[in-house]
């Protein structure tokens, strides 16, 4: 079986198009636009400190605690649809016992 020859470096198709932020943009001309012209908006990555750091960590405790209270109440709701069902089931065969003895 033959293997092909592995390219040494692929050139990019395209070059990537670097803009300055202070340049009118015209997202008119690009190919890849969001039919939503509202949607040109700036998307800020700052970096946390530690307070940052500390609130985020919290909200995220604080979602892991909801999750598990969650859990832990539908683990509770099947344990009772279950006990009910489990009930019921010793009910109907107690009373088709009696049924059959008094006919």
């Amino acid at each position: 079986m033959e293997q092909q020859p592995i390219p040494l470096t692929e050139q990019p198709r395209a070059e990537p198009e670097i803009i300055p932020p202070d340049a009118p943009v015209d997202f008119r001309l690009r190919a890849r636009t969001s039919a939503d012209t509202r949607a040109r908006g700036r998307i800020y990555v700052a970096r946390l400190g530690p307070v940052g750091s500390a609130v985020l960590f919290l909200a995220i405790g604080f979602l892991a605690v909801f999750a598990l209270f969650l859990l832990l109440g539908a683990v509770l709701i099947s344990l009772a649809v279950i006990g009910v069902l489990t009930i019921g089931a010793i009910l109907s065969v107690v009373w088709r016992g009696r049924s059959r003895r008094i006919s």
